[in-house]
């Protein structure tokens, strides 16, 4: 992919290039390589990023035996980019044993604080986690419940420099329970432990922060319900309490759905988060509206939009989506994306329509 140079948003001209292979191992393992390259093109001297270029190569291990018992994933990645020399490398490994019963799971990673992946997301980096989780699952021989399900995940993050210093943990506990009717029941508890190394504000509201290099142990618990979904309309509750930093934090949710066959489904989804600090800290009320339509014309056209409201991010969204599969796997969308500011009233923010186009080659 090419994408021109924007002096005025001060974006340079690059190519981006992904290359993958893939080579099949055993019985439904397979190991994979990838090269990503992003190359500034750009005509000007000034490299507005500041890198010339940034490449990664990598290689993955993804291990999946016969009867699905062992599942995992390792993988090396190391990125190279101008005056990078060091701690650019990203590693994991990921493994999970599956029974009737038993659900077990062994996780790691490590991301160094100069690992770079400009057509990438990485959202946190300089860090090194675990996050193992084990489940048991126990199926009563008659009743109304199919399965009871007890779960414990805790999940640590470090930073490696320059002390092996315990920035996050969380430790979520769980019990689900499923019904026959496929209805759901489940309650979790979270103990949480951060620490700020830097200033933080986690009611969102830009009121005064949290100051840094301070510490929180919170605990917050849920509860969340979800209806029978095989009938036309069925529904989703939830509600979140608890401790948030040095605060208290109230979240109740609902999504309902209402289905017309053969042809189409509506929904509707509402979320608030009271957030309360103890002064001078500050206090927000957010909410999160949204509605979707999708339509089934044919068995090769289809239609969905998503209405969005969000006062927090003082938006109003519209995303809708014309789909035509007019070959296997094989398909043409045209999209319109239209956004609203809603401080004082509905003022344009940005709009754009967009056609793609994707054809799948049989050789």
């Amino acid at each position: 992919m090419q994408t021109a140079q924007d002096d005025k948003y001060n974006i340079e001209a690059a190519n981006n290039l992904v290359v993958a292979l893939q080579h099949r191992v055993f019985s439904r393992s397979s190991i994979n390589a990838v090269f990503v390259n992003r190359q500034n093109t750009s005509n000007s001297e000034e490299v507005f990023t500041g890198r010339s270029y940034n490449r990664v190569v990598g290689l993955d291990y993804n291990l999946a035996n016969l009867d699905n018992t062992w599942n995992g994933k390792f993988y090396l990645h190391k990125s190279f980019s101008p005056a990078v020399e060091e701690d650019d490398l990203s590693a994991g490994a990921t493994l999970i044993y599956n029974s009737q019963n038993w659900r077990i799971r062994g996780s790691g990673l490590f991301i160094g604080d100069n690992f770079i992946s400009d057509l990438g997301f990485i959202p946190r980096k300089g860090i090194f986690k675990i996050d193992p989780q084990v489940e048991y699952l126990l199926f009563p021989s008659n009743g109304s419940v199919n399965a009871h399900t007890f779960s414990i995940s805790p999940e640590f993050l470090w930073k490696p420099e320059p002390d092996f210093q315990l920035a996050d943990y969380n430790i979520v506990s769980g019990w689900q329970i499923g019904f026959k009717n496929t209805s759901e029941i489940s309650a979790r508890v979270i103990h949480q432990y951060t620490y700020l190394f830097s200033d933080f504000d986690p009611s969102r509201s830009g009121g005064i922060p949290l100051p840094a290099n301070t510490d929180y142990y919170y605990t917050s618990g849920q509860l969340r319900y979800q209806s029978d979904n095989r009938y036309a309309f069925s529904y989703n509750l939830g509600i979140t309490y608890g401790q948030l930093f040095n605060g208290t934090i109230l979240t109740p949710n609902i999504d309902l759905n209402f289905r017309l066959q053969p042809k189409y489904i509506f929904s509707l989804q509402a979320r608030y988060d009271k957030v309360e600090l103890p002064e001078p800290f500050a206090k927000n009320d957010i909410w999160l509206l949204g509605s979707k339509i999708d339509v089934t014309f044919t068995r090769s056209i289809f239609w969905a939009t998503l209405v969005q409201y969000s006062n927090q991010e003082q938006n109003f969204g519209i995303n809708s989506r014309l789909q035509w599969r007019f070959a296997p796997l094989s398909d043409l969308y045209l999209i319109y994306n239209d956004n609203y500011f809603t401080n004082d009233q509905l003022t344009p923010r940005y709009r754009s329509i967009n056609l793609k186009v994707t054809y799948w080659l049989y050789l």
